[in-house]
C-alpha cells in the first residue's frame, strides 16, 4: 500500500507543478509580473505598451498584484 501512497503524491505534485507553470507564464498578466515585487522603497515604474501611459507602483499595488497572480495560479489549481 505506501507505494500508491507515493504514486498519487507523485502525480499530484506534478500537477500541482503544471498548473503552477501554466498561471506563471500563460495567465499571469505582463502588469502582475512586474509589478509584483514593487515596494515603497524600491518602486516599479510600468509603460503600458498599448497607451505608452507611464504609472510607479509601490507596497500596495505590488500586494495587490502578487494576490491577483496566487488567485489565478489557485484558480487553475
Amino acid at each position: 500500500m505506501p507505494h500508491r501512497n507515493a504514486a498519487t503524491f507523485a502525480a499530484l505534485l506534478g500537477l500541482t507543478r503544471a498548473a503552477s507553470a501554466a498561471g506563471d507564464f500563460w495567465l499571469q498578466s505582463d502588469f502582475c509580473a512586474r509589478v509584483k515585487g514593487a515596494s515603497d522603497e524600491a518602486p516599479v515604474t510600468y509603460e503600458d505598451p498599448e497607451t505608452g501611459e507611464r504609472t510607479t507602483h509601490g507596497t500596495a499595488d505590488g500586494r495587490k498584484a502578487c494576490l491577483q497572480h496566487a488567485a489565478s495560479v489557485g484558480l487553475v489549481t
